[in-house]
């Protein structure tokens, strides 16, 4: 299923599972063409009056006393208003859970765990866009990993794989983890290492491919290679002159 906060803007697709037809936002709220990806929009937006409409629909601000009731009463782990956002991010079927408990409730706790976590923000972000109208399938994205890395010839490539491979571990990720520091630590063993390598064991192969994404366009950094659940990162290089 097309995740809305798990698909990278920058990567256009290279086939669909499905005709494009019209845009799953609807006419008029989001009109466009539907991609696969988040188009641009066609005319340039009216941003004080979104801004007023996004005010119309939340209202007055709360208060910190407001927001610290709020909190007490739904952070709790036997909270009945609660989502569980796993790996596919912000998905149709989620907002559509969010909306019908805030149908009910002024609150609803969401209890991320996995790959979102890298990126809390984003997942914050998604929260406000508009439910779409019918389920697209995920369109078909290119390989993650290029033969050879760009920047360098297939023996550089191989030599940083295999570095990367021999070279302990910056850190070990659990399975349905929160991986909310993992960008600041690939970040900082940037400045003194070329190629890092993540411990994946147990996490899924599929989920290391989900997080070599996100930190590729988070860090940014160039995957070279996801091979027995390990993730080999190289800084790419740019960031070498």
């Amino acid at each position: 299923m097309y995740s809305y906060s798990e698909t990278s803007p920058g990567v256009e697709p290279i086939g669909f599972r499905e005709p494009k037809r019209f845009s799953p936002f609807g006419p008029s709220r989001i009109d466009r063409k539907w991609t696969g990806t988040r188009a641009p929009a066609e005319q340039k937006p009216d941003l004080e009056k979104l801004a007023e409409e996004r005010e119309r629909v939340l209202g007055e601000p709360l208060s910190e006393e407001e927001v610290a009731e709020l909190v007490e009463k739904y952070r709790h782990s036997n909270c009945s208003r609660q989502v569980n956002l796993g790996k596919g991010g912000v998905t149709h079927n989620m907002l559509e859970d969010i909306h019908n408990h805030w149908r009910r409730a002024e609150a609803v706790r969401i209890k991320c765990l996995g790959v979102p976590t890298l990126d809390m923000d984003n997942i914050c972000f998604h929260l406000e866009v508009p439910i779409m109208l019918w389920k697209p399938h995920a369109p078909i994205y290119p390989k993650i990993v290029k033969n050879v890395a760009d920047g360098l010839t297939f023996e550089e490539t191989k030599e940083m794989r295999n570095r990367g491979l021999n070279s302990p571990p910056l850190m070990k990720l659990t399975r349905n983890g929160v991986y909310v520091n993992v960008v600041e630590r690939v970040r900082t063993a940037f400045e003194t290492e070329e190629v890092v390598r993540l411990d994946c064991t147990h996490v899924g192969t599929s989920d290391c491919k989900k997080i070599g994404v996100k930190l590729r366009d988070l860090v940014p950094c160039i995957p070279l290679l996801f091979k027995d659940e390990q993730i080999i990162l190289w800084k790419g290089y740019k960031e070498r002159e």
